[in-house]
């Protein structure tokens, strides 16, 4: 018995192979063979060729892997010394060395860039925006040489302009041109530029609440002859938000109490979009489909198809639905809630990719701003400060105090802000107002 088991045994060692019995690869032009892994790569002249992999390194490869899908991998590391900031990764150099050897894409080393400056921003103090009243609104053009600030306060709400022009040292200059609105009793609840198709020369969409015996409306504004184009009441209503519907170029898109709307200007109809008698406190549409989404007091964020009168969807937020934003592909958005609540939805699978901690409210529907290349997402919180997030990874970057030099701010007197990449036509950076000074920030 012993002896059959030893021929088995020398059996299968025959069947073996040696070191000296393997064969050696065939040369081929171009290519390098990793004995290794046991393939071929193409050679690159201008790129190192990467590190033969060993069994060590695709352990950590596969444990990468398999944890991809739980959180998506963050660029940055916690400060130990700073638990609620984050540490900047490096340098610009750096990144660009990254992308040199094909590291990092090219718009992934560009929102890299911008989300690194954001973490040690430069702060210019501007001037004044208004003499009395807290800055409820800060909102910048396309070409982003017009900057418009709100302000309310006892005596009414009112509207300023400026002028954005080149400065030198990376800073830019704002300069305050006039008082384009006035209205003492309404106070203004949003404010969205018209697009160049609409009309060529600078026009402003604005909300007005309402109350005291006024009905709410919106209102299309002149900026260079600061008078008024249209108005269009809701009666017996206020209104929160309103936007221009992107699909037609013909009609806008009213939030107001109750229900919204999408209001023709050219037939002067009304539809009515229904959000089971909820306050619409946002309202956003699409471009590339007639849909219209509606963020509302009931913790509703409601997906409305103009060509059918029923909702296609509806996603429950876990409070009150302040501000929505909707992302270039139109396939997410990022909505806030009352509660503090910041989060990215998938509207294919209409749930929720991302997350954004930290940020604090409990009572004001806070705006959303973004960039053009999606890379930062800023949000003024409760506590008077304003918070930096990645958008693609729900970092928190940075977290700005309040301006030191207004010394009127409360706990009620949310700061305003809004960022942009080519502020005067160069800059980079984003603005933030309270109530007596405009603060611009350089990334």
């Amino acid at each position: 018995m012993s002896k059959s088991r030893g021929s088995r045994a020398r059996c299968h060692g025959d069947k073996r192979p040696s070191s000296s019995s393997r064969r050696t690869a065939p040369s081929l032009p171009g290519f390098y063979f990793d004995p290794v892994t046991n393939r071929f790569y193409k050679e690159d002249k201008n790129a190192p060729p990467p590190p033969p992999t060993t069994s060590k390194t695709r352990k950590t490869s596969s444990d990468s892997t398999g944890s991809r899908g739980s959180k998506r991998k963050c660029p940055f590391r916690q400060d130990p010394a700073k638990p609620g900031l984050i540490q900047r990764p490096g340098s610009i150099p750096s990144l660009l060395h990254q992308r040199e050897r094909g590291q990092i894409k090219s718009y992934v080393f560009q929102r890299r860039v911008l989300q690194v400056s954001a973490y040690g921003s430069k702060k210019q103090v501007v001037g004044s925006t208004c003499h009395r009243g807290t800055v409820s609104h800060l909102l910048v053009n396309a070409s982003q040489d017009i900057l418009l600030a709100s302000a309310k306060s006892g005596h009414g709400a009112a509207l300023w302009k400026y002028t954005v022009s080149k400065c030198d040292k990376f800073y830019v200059h704002i300069k305050r041109d006039e008082n384009v609105l006035f209205s003492p009793v309404s106070e203004i609840t949003d404010i969205s530029f018209l697009p160049e198709v609409v009309r060529p020369t600078s026009a402003a969409l604005i909300s007005l609440l309402g109350g005291a015996g006024q009905h709410g409306r919106v209102s299309l504004l002149d900026l260079e002859q600061g008078a008024f184009i249209s108005t269009y009441y809701v009666p017996k209503s206020n209104v929160w938000s309103c936007c221009w519907n992107a699909q037609d170029h013909h009609s806008l898109c009213i939030g107001a109490s109750k229900e919204g709307y999408v209001q023709d200007i050219v037939t002067n109809t009304r539809q009515v979009l229904y959000t089971n008698k909820s306050d619409v406190l946002s309202i956003r549409s699409a471009e590339s489909v007639p849909l219209v989404y509606t963020g509302s007091r009931n913790r509703m964020l409601i997906c409305h198809d103009l060509r059918s009168k029923s909702a296609a969807y509806q996603i429950e937020h876990q409070s009150s639905v302040g501000d929505i934003k909707l992302m270039k592909s139109e396939q997410t958005l990022i909505s806030s809630a009352f509660n503090g609540q910041v989060v990215q939805w998938d509207l294919r699978m209409q749930r929720h990719v991302v997350a954004y901690p930290g940020h604090v409210n409990d009572y004001a529907p806070v705006k959303l701003k973004m960039d053009e290349s999606e890379s930062l997402l800023l949000i003024p919180g409760k506590d008077l400060q304003t918070r930096i997030w990645a958008v693609d990874t729900g970092t928190l970057i940075n977290t700005l105090p309040p301006p030191a030099e207004d010394s009127l701010i409360s706990h009620h007197n949310i700061p305003a802000c809004e960022v942009g990449l080519s502020w005067g036509g160069f800059y980079p950076g984003f603005a933030i107002a309270a109530t007596g000074l405009l603060h611009w920030y350089s990334l």
